[in-house]
């Protein structure tokens, strides 16, 4: 049996999940890859006992130690897939769920893909992961170029790559369903790879943006890749932000620092077996125990 399975079956995950009960589980999604497996794992979210909180919930409690419901799952949605709101919102809205989608000013409205989709769409599978992992270390004005030119080459070849990207709409149907929004920067680069007048000018311009659309300021952002950078953190407290959040697949303890707030990567499609051993705990233990022992390498995943 696989390391998941075991930490997946009901009484280890059951065992992890009863001594870590007192921490919050904040689940970091991207797109909604399979509506029926989605379905089946907010089913059993329910099941276990769950109960769903909003990002003010969060931040009221490890702002002033405001209480959140027992077994609080925060459901939380990076980068503004239209999967979201288009095949998520209902899901969530039968079950009287709640989650917070992280958005990118510059895509709301538009039929701008990803850059990271760009890339898919001009290299090789072979390559692919290589090229993503150099781009990303890369300076942002080097990104932005080479995308730039594979875009073109692209679009040269009848084969431009668009987005499905949210709407004003979307934005407010999300909203009157009891969910939240988060910045998310202007358009994704990799902050710790950005100059300081970038940095500042990602946070800023999304955060206008997506303030007007939603109609009070933000104060939620879910750093774009994971990373952290110094200039848009300073940026963004600046602005008010009350949580800045992380995708390190940890736990999040009741008194940690809101600045700096974990979650665990869990994919839509991911079966039972998986979402248990993730939700318990136990997935985060072994893997971050298994990283102390080995060189971390650079990783792939696009937040």
């Amino acid at each position: 049996m696989s390391v998941v399975g075991i930490l997946g079956s009901r009484p280890i995950a059951a065992a992890f999940a009863a001594v870590t009960s007192t921490r919050l589980r904040a689940v970091a999604y991207h797109a909604v890859e399979d509506a029926r497996a989605f379905a089946t794992q907010l089913d059993w979210f329910a099941a276990a006992g769950y109960r769903t909180v909003t990002a003010a919930q969060v931040a009221g409690a490890l702002h002033s130690g405001a209480p959140l419901p027992a077994r609080s799952l925060w459901l939380t949605f990076d980068d503004g897939d239209a999967t979201v709101v288009r095949v998520a919102l209902p899901l969530l809205r039968e079950r009287g769920m709640v989650a917070t989608a992280f958005l990118c000013g510059a895509w709301v409205d538009t039929t701008e893909a990803p850059w990271w989709q760009v890339v898919a769409a001009a290299v090789a599978a072979d390559d692919l992961v290589r090229t993503r992992l150099a781009l990303k270390a890369a300076p942002d004005a080097q990104r932005r170029a080479r995308v730039a030119q594979m875009a073109e080459s692209l679009a040269a070849s009848d084969s431009a790559v668009t987005g499905s990207q949210w709407t004003e709409a979307d934005v407010h149907a999300w909203l009157a369903a009891g969910n939240d929004i988060g910045n998310h920067s202007w358009d994704h680069p990799c902050l710790d790879r950005c100059d300081d007048v970038e940095q500042r000018r990602q946070i800023e311009a999304a955060h206008d943006r997506l303030s007007a659309l939603v109609g009070h300021p933000l104060d939620v952002f879910a750093w774009p890749n994971g990373d952290p950078a110094d200039v848009a953190a300073t940026a963004l407290r600046s602005l008010g932000y009350r949580l800045l959040v992380e995708c390190d697949h940890r736990l999040t303890g009741r008194g940690c620092d809101p600045l700096a707030v974990s979650r665990l990567k869990l994919d839509t499609s991911a079966d039972l077996t998986r979402t248990r051993a993730i939700l318990s705990g136990g997935h985060s233990a072994v893997f971050h125990l298994q990283q102390r022992f080995r060189r971390k390498g650079p990783t792939d995943d696009v937040t």
